[in-house]
């Protein structure tokens, strides 16, 4: 019989990655590599002391303990190695801050205290393209010039998004008024002309200065959101498809990945051509698009309805017909009306965020003896409880495989696939 190991008996994934990399001696940097204002190194990702490759298989040993620790059966397969092992990310941000009269554009600071504010400016961060540098780099140069300190300071944040040829440069403004709009404009020539790549510039607005970079509206709600330059909309190409998608909408940030991930998703869940596809937290669709033609049919669920409308738009734009897509949370009420429909050769895929699934979800599934699931679970530390839960409804782990997508960094997406007991097993039901 499996233990059932606590969540919080162990050392976390986390801990082990740490204390295995931290004896590694330092490699030798290149010129305004990882380097912070003054010269200090900065250490908030592990790129800036080892190459990839070591990085890999340290990652890979200390994931397989970390799996073995927990008492999970079967054993995980080989961590999926990312074809770019540095400078993959294709979505970055940076927050200003201002201090001494001089705005920086931060990785990460002190924002409690105006006093201590220490943000973190590198000039060329490994973990992102070089492209992207470039933009941060060439926006705060422009934006401390003097003439342009007072509307410099409506800047809260600055994103980039996109893929690894075209990029688009998000400012999300305080406020976007006749006086802030002229310096929007020059500041978007001024770039565009000076950085390559850049397809286009929008301005998203909020007026609180929030901690989110980028708001999330809700059914009645209209975000401030205008575009300033050039396309409309961004693209990624996965598995031979082109998806196209709204700058307000999540995109994975390791596009070199995505392929192979996408593909080994499909797999796992073994789909067939009588199977029908639930795509639960789906985005713009990229999960049940790439397999349209391998399903009878699939149903999507995103709470963002920028994701929603995208997939939608992707689903006509491929000619898919047999994709329809609904905007709703995914909470025990809305599963259950869509479960309600459920037949003997539906799957399920969910792709929750970090904070995983509400309570109710896996059990609701369960109860409705979905024969195979596939769970992908992108916060490591929430994997033990969310598999107990499944066991807990007498499902068990048919394959787990690991995804390298953060290179540089202790998180690890895992797809694990769940099959549902064949005999003697109670399921809870709902109520």
């Amino acid at each position: 019989m499996e233990s059932e190991i606590s969540p919080t008996s162990k050392p976390s994934f986390r801990t082990l990655l740490a204390n295995a990399v931290s004896p590694l001696p330092q490699r030798r940097l290149k010129h305004g590599e990882c380097r912070a204002q003054g010269g200090k190194l900065c250490t908030l990702c592990s790129a800036h002391k080892i190459e990839y490759d070591i990085e890999f298989q340290i990652k890979n040993s200390v994931l397989e303990a970390f799996w073995t620790a927990q008492g999970l059966s079967p054993a995980i397969e080989p961590l999926v190695a990312s074809p770019f092992g540095r400078n993959y990310r294709v979505v970055t941000k940076r927050k200003a801050f201002f201090s001494g009269g001089t705005v920086k554009l931060g990785l990460i600071g002190i924002e409690e205290d105006p006093s201590e504010v220490n943000p973190i400016t590198v000039d060329l961060c490994m973990i992102e393209p070089v492209k992207h540098s470039e933009i941060y780099q060439c926006l705060q140069a422009y934006i401390n010039r003097k003439e342009l300190r007072n509307v410099a300071e409506f800047i809260n944040y600055v994103v980039v998004k996109g893929n690894y040829d075209e990029l688009a440069v998000i400012l999300n403004l305080a406020a976007f008024n006749s006086n802030v709009r002229p310096f929007v404009n020059r500041l978007s020539k001024h770039l565009t002309a000076t950085v390559q790549g850049i397809a286009s510039v929008f301005v998203v607005v909020d007026e609180k200065k929030s901690r989110y970079y980028m708001p999330q509206r809700s059914k009645n709600q209209k975000i401030p959101f205008q575009k300033v330059f050039g396309k409309g909309e961004l693209y990624q190409r996965i598995g031979g498809k082109k998806f196209l998608f709204s700058p307000l909408s999540f995109s994975q940030t390791n596009l070199s990945i995505l392929g192979v991930f996408v593909r080994t998703v499909h797999e796992l869940l073994d789909l067939r051509p009588d199977d029908r596809l639930l795509d639960l937290y789906c985005g713009y669709g990229i999960f049940s698009l790439s397999a349209a033609k391998a399903l009878k049919s699939a149903v999507g669920v995103e709470l963002s309805w920028d994701a929603v409308g995208d997939a939608k738009r992707n689903a006509e734009r491929l000619k898919i017909p047999n994709c329809k897509y609904l905007q709703g949370d995914i909470d025990e009420e809305n599963l259950e009306r869509i479960l309600s429909t459920n037949n003997k050769t539906t799957k399920v895929i969910l792709d929750p965020p970090r904070n995983g699934t509400k309570p109710g979800i896996v059990e609701l599934i369960a109860a409705h003896k979905i024969q195979r699931a596939l769970h992908i679970i992108c916060n490591i530390d929430l994997l033990p409880a969310e598999i107990a839960r499944w066991k807990q409804c007498g499902y068990n782990i048919s394959r787990a495989v690991p995804f390298d997508m953060f290179p540089g960094t202790s998180e690890v997406e895992i797809a694990i696939c769940l099959e549902r007991k064949r005999a003697g097993i109670f399921l809870p039901t709902k109520g």
